[in-house]
């Protein structure tokens, strides 16, 4: 048996405390709810022309059910589930005949329940400690990597938690299974050159412009940089986002990496319209969760755009098939 399965020091870095998650979650989540529509789809969608977020976030879900070969699934596994609408896709649209979906928050797991979907388990605990029933024949993490080196700033020490958590999926997986993942992404250079570095917009690459950095360079490097350490602090605590080359170093004889797709128009397009509910809704989020709260997650929001259209992050989707 894998060791993976075997005992573990209670003193291991997990990542994302829960203390961290609930905050992001169950207190800042109140007011997440009232801008993301009835699915509660709590990730970056996929854009065609002509969609509204609800129609764009369904075409993501049915892409990651597609892309890890869940279809018609007899078990598959959804990492980070949130309000489960991955979850309740997978088997209403997939006819996926059981579906776990694990969850550091209390309170997504509360309503997951309360809804009683068919063929739905839920669990609250970290993907660290998971212990599958059985094996999975797919397994889908939308936007829970970001939690799971937290905020640890050396690359090597993310590599080895990203590491990890291949590690535990492939023992997870039956033979030949998939896995498709979605994350908020860095830029090729790595958090700090993608916050200070001028960007050419277009391929979302540092300091290929042609000229050197200039004062004003530094001083919207000054700006990112705060803007990022505010968005730490206030709305995402402990957390962090990879880039390409650490997934791929991170799954490394494990998966065979099937597919990348460099979403960044897709970010761009959801941001804007999270933005746009967000300020419609500020009224009614001061009341649930207080005006300071609600100024700190536009704020949050408003960066993520930013950093989107200038090209230094990105909404990367990767397929990646047991070895």
């Amino acid at each position: 048996m894998s060791v993976l399965f075997g005992p573990r020091k209670t003193s291991t870095y997990k990542g994302t405390s829960p203390e961290a998650i609930r905050h992001h979650y169950d207190f800042l989540g109140d007011f997440y709810q009232l801008t993301l529509g009835p699915e509660r789809v709590y990730s970056l969608a996929m854009w065609e022309p002509g969609d509204t977020l609800e129609s764009a976030q369904l075409r993501k879900l049915d892409h990651h059910a597609r892309a890890a070969n869940a279809v018609g699934a007899e078990r598959v596994l959804d990492v980070g589930c949130g309000w489960g609408s991955l979850m309740r896709r997978l088997v209403e649209t997939h006819d996926v005949k059981h579906v776990v979906g694990i969850t550091m928050s209390p309170g997504n797991a509360a309503w997951i329940r309360e809804q009683n979907w068919p063929h739905c388990e839920t669990r609250v605990e970290n993907w660290y400690d998971h212990k599958p029933d059985a094996p999975y024949d797919a397994i889908i993490a939308i936007e829970a990597i970001e939690h799971f080196a937290g905020n640890t700033v050396w690359r090597s020490k993310r590599v080895a938690r990203y590491r990890e958590f291949f590690r535990s999926s492939h023992a997870w997986l039956r033979a030949g299974g998939r896995m498709s993942v979605q994350t908020n992404a860095w830029n090729t250079h790595g958090w700090f050159a993608a916050m200070v570095m001028p960007t050419n917009g277009e391929n979302g690459q540092n300091g290929r412009s042609g000229r050197r950095p200039g004062l004003k360079d530094l001083s919207d490097g000054i700006k990112n940089i705060r803007e990022g350490l505010h968005a730490s602090r206030k709305v995402f605590p402990e957390c962090f986002v990879p880039t390409l080359g650490e997934l791929t170093q991170a799954s490394r004889g494990l998966f065979r990496v099937m597919d990348v797709r460099n979403d960044r128009a897709d970010g761009i397009a959801t941001l804007e319209s999270w933005v746009e509910r967000a300020e419609a809704n500020r009224a009614r989020g001061a009341e649930l969760i207080g005006a300071e709260a609600v100024d700190d997650i536009i704020r949050e929001e408003r960066a993520a755009l930013k950093f989107m259209r200038e090209g230094r992050s990105t909404s990367l989707r990767m397929v990646f098939e047991k070895i």
